[in-house]
């Protein structure tokens, strides 16, 4: 089979932050949040879902 090991989640959790580095992605990814956020509440007040 294979050798690499199966991670065991919660305790191997801490490890994708060795691969995605907070220092360099956390700002982008708060800004794609900002800018889905910003789309998804511009379609539901288009639709007519918003406040009256």
């Amino acid at each position: 089979m294979s050798d690499v090991a199966k991670p065991k989640n919660p305790e191997d959790d801490w490890k994708i932050w060795l691969v995605v580095n907070p220092a360099t992605w956390l700002m982008p990814i708060f800004y794609a949040l900002l800018v889905l956020a910003i789309a998804v509440h511009a379609v539901v007040f288009s639709v007519g879902l918003g406040w009256q």
